[in-house]
């Protein structure tokens, strides 16, 4: 069952050492469960988002993540032969800094 709290925090170094070095790091997870609990990640997803960070962690793997206020959101459904599908993706950038300045003086 999942609950509000987070489930893991990435070390900040540990994070800052991977986004300088370009690593790509990744948690995938696949599995046969109830709706029950299926909600609940959903819901952890839900309140994650609206926290602004979501914690994730599977094995030995985790992720700290940090939606920006403007996401894109992709949305798949399909019927086939009984088997029926939804998929959801959910991606943002990270909020770059900028040195730009303009003016009319």
């Amino acid at each position: 069952m999942m609950n509000d709290e987070p489930l893991v925090t990435i070390d900040e170094e540990e994070k800052t050492n991977a986004k300088k070095a370009g690593k790509k790091v990744d948690v995938e997870f696949e599995n046969t469960m109830s709706r029950e609990e299926a909600v609940s990640y959903f819901e952890a997803i839900v309140a994650g988002l609206k926290k602004g960070r979501l914690h994730i962690k599977q094995g030995d793997q985790s992720l700290d993540l940090e939606p920006a206020q403007q996401v894109d959101v992709e949305v798949r459904a399909s019927h086939k032969k009984g088997r029926e599908r939804i998929r959801f993706e959910i991606a943002w950038r990270e909020a770059r800094e900028s040195d730009l300045s303009i003016s009319s003086e």
